[in-house]
């Protein structure tokens, strides 16, 4: 191999290792440390879309709705899996919507898990279950 050959594959290599990892997260759901909140963000939002007793529903339009003031749409990973930034400190958690559809599918339940409410950083887990039409 002449020098400009290795020096070639050291640079993909360089760049293989240092992009790899982003692309990693790419598209997908992440709750790593780097996910956390802001200070004024509020708590995330994040579970399951499900089928009703069954699997996680990949590609299903997760929307969290805050009356009267617009609304946050997100897609699932492929199990199943949503997350949802927070919509600030000043919006009450237990305000904010989900929901969840898929075509094919219509929406037979939301479940809330309980949490904490003086803690602002906590995530607000909802899981969503669709049953087949």
């Amino acid at each position: 191999m002449t020098f400009d050959r290795v020096w070639l594959r050291v640079v993909v290599i360089a760049i293989c290792i240092g992009v790899a990892p982003t692309l990693s997260r790419a598209g997908g759901v992440g709750f790593g440390e780097d996910d956390a909140n802001s200070g004024d963000d509020g708590p995330s939002y994040f579970g399951f879309v499900r089928e009703v007793d069954g699997p996680g529903v990949a590609d299903a339009k997760v929307t969290a709705a805050l009356k009267d003031r617009g609304a946050l749409v997100t897609r699932t990973d492929i199990m199943g899996v949503y997350k949802i930034p927070g919509f600030g400190k000043d919006i009450n958690p237990d305000d904010v919507a989900i929901t969840c559809a898929k075509d094919g599918y219509v929406q037979a339940n939301v479940q809330r898990r309980p949490r904490d409410p003086s803690d602002t950083k906590d995530p607000v887990e909802v899981e969503c279950y669709l049953k087949r039409k």
